[in-house]
């Protein structure tokens, strides 16, 4: 076997590769969490130095600057050139309004075509902070004028003073990659440091993994052999708890079931080779016996077959006569359920109709006695009618005497205000009065249009109870007529039955003892052929037993041969 499809380098393979991927996690949160840092130590390094340098630049220079004249910008210009040069890890610094105008700019950031006036890019989420919390602050690493930049922002106060408005933002730009070569700087080390405990971890593991897969190498070879044939091969002893010991032990045992077994399988198959050549003869005998016993049930099993053929004709033509009386009995007795089912149908229908008769009479009576409710609801409207007219009028009048009190307090002048107002309240309601009046009355011409109908169909539903009435009654005594007629059927039809049933008796008595002698004759026949099918199935029994015999002997020697194979110990 080759050495890279051995289980020794498969297993080694895997752990340095999760050393590998160990490492490299463990180095990427190392390097991210350096950058961080680092980042963080920078921006606070820029905006430091901004914070001290907004303490060099004048404050009457820098209000001049804000005012547009030009030779303070400059001279403030110059003046942030001294921190670039003192300061190599500073890129640029210069000077903005809170609008992000550049006021002042050191000689660097002119290089880049950056002039005094231009708008300058800024982080608009620190430059907020800034305003709001009045303390310095830093950007995030942003791509601007050729150069990816990192900014430390400082509030220059009007006079230096912080309790005064901030006037101005002092700005040092310094190269974000000097956080990425630091920070690479820092972690590299580290890295190439814990590159070699790793080697040395996936040799002493490479070492270990082989020391115990050359013990399953030796078990792989002591099952190659016992796979062979060969089970007198030397046991493989090892000593320990591990899962290795155990199947050292379980394929030793093993080995020693097979010994046993293979043994056992080797005397077995002798005695079965001798026993199964014996057995064969003695079948071969039985089955002669048994065939001479079934020819003989064979003849006897003819003779009976005729006897039988001619009680079963018999039986039939007795049979089809018996049937028949039946099926007329049959058919009398069905006549008789269905005229009694019929005249229980009529008796029913009569008292249906009896009941519904009856039902119609609560009908009509129930009929005019709404007549009569909704005579009187005329009645009652009519006087609600006579109510509302003199409602209306009374309200008419109302509204009349309210006018006469507004004429009467306008000449009372200021005495007559306060009697003017309840003379115009009398008023309106006398006019809701009136309008409320109109609608009751149309509501009770709406209540005596709708009596009015509901009379003429009173009236018209009178009509049809008192014609359905007589035709109930009708129904009814046609339905009594009926089950008088029914009746006297049905008593004919009994007596017929009654009859037919004493024939059916005396032919159910004949077909009874035939039967009874073709079953004796039928329990002979198949009483005889189970004995000839007992007799044919146990010489087929024999030959297949006699067959499987054969099959037996044949196997016991290819048993016998197959554990020939088999080495064992002696």
């Amino acid at each position: 076997m080759k050495f890279f499809q051995t289980l020794t380098f498969k297993l080694g393979t895997i752990i340095a590769g999760i050393l590998v991927v160990m490492l490299a996690i463990t180095s990427a949160a190392t390097y991210y969490t350096a950058y961080d840092k680092l980042y963080e130590a920078a921006g606070v390094e820029a905006y430091g130095c901004a914070n001290i340098t907004t303490g060099l630049i004048d404050p009457t220079v820098l209000d001049r600057a804000l005012n547009n004249d030009m030779a303070a910008k400059e001279s403030i210009s110059e003046q942030l050139n001294w921190t670039i040069d003192h300061k190599e890890i500073f890129e640029t610094q210069y000077i903005l309004d809170l609008n992000g105008n550049v006021i002042a700019l050191d000689n660097n950031l002119k290089e880049k075509g950056i002039n005094i006036g231009d708008e300058f890019h800024v982080d608009q989420k620190a430059i907020s902070m800034l305003l709001e919390m009045g303390h310095p602050t830093f950007s995030e690493p942003y791509d601007y004028a050729g150069m990816e930049r990192l900014s430390g922002y400082a509030p220059i106060y009007k006079d230096h003073d912080p309790s005064k408005e901030i006037i101005a933002i002092n700005v040092i730009d310094f190269d974000a990659d000097i956080v990425t070569e630091r920070t690479w700087e820092v972690v590299s080390q580290g890295i190439l440091i814990s590159i070699i405990p790793m080697l040395v971890a996936s040799m002493i593991t490479g070492l270990l993994i082989y020391r115990k897969t050359k013990l399953i190498s030796q078990l792989i070879e002591q099952a190659k052999r016992l796979a062979d044939g060969n089970l007198s091969v030397s046991e493989t002893t090892i000593k320990g708890k591990d899962e290795i010991a155990d199947l050292s032990r379980t394929l030793n045992q093993t080995a020693s079931n097979l010994q046993s077994i293979i043994s056992t399988m080797r005397s077995t198959s002798n005695q079965l080779t001798t026993n199964a050549t014996e057995t064969a003869s003695t079948l071969t005998e039985m089955n002669s016996a048994v065939q001479s016993v079934a020819d003989h049930i064979e003849d006897v099993t003819g003779a009976m077959r005729d006897g039988m053929h001619n009680a079963d004709n018999a039986s039939n033509v007795l049979t089809s006569l018996a049937d028949n009386l039946q099926s007329m009995k049959a058919r009398a007795d069905q006549t008789v359920v269905n005229s009694n089912e019929t005249m229980k149908i009529a008796i029913e229908g009569e008292k249906r109709a009896q009941e519904i008769s009856a039902d119609m009479e609560k009908i009509r009576t129930g009929s005019q006695e709404v007549s009569n409710t909704i005579q009187h609801l005329v009645e009652s409207a009519t006087r609600i009618q006579t109510i509302t007219e003199a409602i209306s009028s009374i309200a008419s009048q109302t509204n009349l005497l309210a006018l006469n009190a507004s004429i009467e307090a306008a000449r009372a002048g200021e005495h007559g205000k306060g009697f003017a107002v309840v003379a115009e309240e009398v008023r309106k309601l006398a006019e809701q009065s009136n309008k409320e009046v109109t609608e009751v009355e149309k509501l009770v011409k709406d209540i005596m249009e709708r009596i009015g109908n509901v009379m003429i169909s009173s009236s018209e539903n009178g009509k049809f109870i008192e014609k359905g009435t007589q035709t109930v009654q009708l129904t009814a005594n046609a339905l009594h007529n009926i089950s008088n007629a029914v009746s006297e059927t049905v008593h004919d039809i009994k007596n017929i039955s009654n009859l037919l049933s004493s024939e059916t008796e005396k032919s159910d008595t004949i077909v009874e003892m035939i039967h009874e002698l073709t079953r004796s004759i039928h329990e002979i026949e198949d009483t005889l052929k189970g004995i000839s099918a007992a007799a044919q199935e146990t010489t087929a029994s024999i030959h297949d037993i006699s067959h499987r015999s054969v099959e037996s002997t044949k196997m016991a020697e290819e048993l016998e041969i197959s554990v020939k194979m088999f080495r064992l110990k002696e």
